[in-house]
């Protein structure tokens, strides 16, 4: 992950790496800023009064938040014509019953996640693996499962699609025998309780749900292979953050997602290792820039080195989710309250 980001940020070396991917974070902040003002009606009027250039997260953090009724309908965060959306993904948030809501994608947009579910996915699936997919959308084009299977091509890997409406999809799965699993932790749950054995499982990636880390221990013992976490959102294009194999927290999609901590009552930027809400801000989506956008989502940053040697800021586990400040979901197993 670092090579590809360094390569962008056009880092000298590795100790350079984090203020080069500061600088090319706000580089593309601004830009993201001046075309919502000029292509969008919406933020035109919402940022009139602010600062359009800011440096650092200190002026970061004076840019009104959005939340997730600021994305009904999806035409008002638009700054690119219709013609240029490729996919338009109707969700009701993420993890939420909230009222629906949609997002729109461009073809570069879908480029974007792409490149990082490749990169991402490098130290997980080895080439000529089968990979099977048990989360949703398996059949439409350009949806996580396709862009998985997009990514993988180069590397001869078959990706499967298993549909989960059908009862029968973990005898499906057995029939399969993966070598690499993705799938939310309740599917995990069941396949776990169903006692499945899936004896050439090298790796399972969690996604779409928490996953509490003594599950995923759980799950690491019980099939006998690496249990990785990723955090994705569909508002930012999917793929936002993922866990290497130190466990060391999620390494972010830094130079397309920035993310901040905030305290969800004050709504005060936190530092690394204080939980609160996460806040991402997409620097490179064409169609619905998303800035300083609520997720709902519980986590920390975490600033000190991965044991895998990167030095840049991480993403913590998901503790849970909150509605309308109240916690509303845990992980399975997991605990969790916030501070009165």
């Amino acid at each position: 992950m670092d090579q590809w980001l360094a390569k962008e940020a056009r880092a000298k070396n590795a100790k350079n790496l984090p203020q080069a991917v500061e600088r090319a974070q706000f580089q593309s902040l601004v830009e993201v800023l001046e075309r919502a003002v000029q292509n969008n009606a919406f933020y035109a009027q919402r940022l009139r009064q602010c600062n359009l250039s800011p440096r650092n997260r200190q002026d970061l953090a004076q840019l009104p938040l959005l939340t997730a009724s600021d994305l009904r309908p999806y035409t008002r965060l638009l700054t690119t014509s219709l013609n240029l959306i490729e996919r338009l993904v109707t969700i009701s948030t993420s993890g939420t019953t909230a009222k629906p809501k949609r997002i729109a994608l461009t073809r570069n947009d879908l480029k974007r996640t792409r490149d990082f579910f490749a990169v991402g996915l490098r130290h997980v699936v080895k080439a000529g693996q089968t990979v099977a997919v048990l989360l949703s959308g398996g059949s439409r084009p350009n949806g996580v499962v396709d862009l998985i299977r997009q990514a993988l091509r180069p590397r001869s890997c078959q990706v499967l699609s298993v549909n989960t409406h059908d009862e029968a999809w973990p005898e499906a799965l057995r029939v399969i025998s993966p070598q690499v699993l993705i799938a939310m932790p309740s599917q995990l749950h069941r396949l776990k309780c169903q006692r499945i054995s899936l004896p050439d499982l090298t790796c399972i990636l969690a996604s779409a749900e928490p996953l509490d880390c003594e599950l995923a221990r759980q799950y690491s013992e019980y099939w006998h292979c690496e249990v990785l976490n990723h955090y994705g959102l569909t508002e930012v294009g999917y793929g936002c953050a993922v866990e290497c194999p130190a466990h060391g927290g999620m390494h972010l999609r830094a130079l397309d997602v920035l993310v901040e901590i905030i305290d969800p009552r004050t709504q005060e930027v936190l530092p690394a290792e204080c939980v609160g809400e996460i806040v991402v801000t997409t620097l490179k989506h064409e169609a619905m820039p998303l800035i300083r956008y609520r997720t709902g989502d519980l986590s920390s940053l975490i600033a000190a080195p991965c044991p895998c040697g990167s030095p840049l800021m991480r993403l913590g586990p998901v503790l849970g989710r909150l509605e309308e400040g109240r916690l509303v979901q845990l992980p399975k197993g997991g605990r969790f309250c916030l501070q009165p």
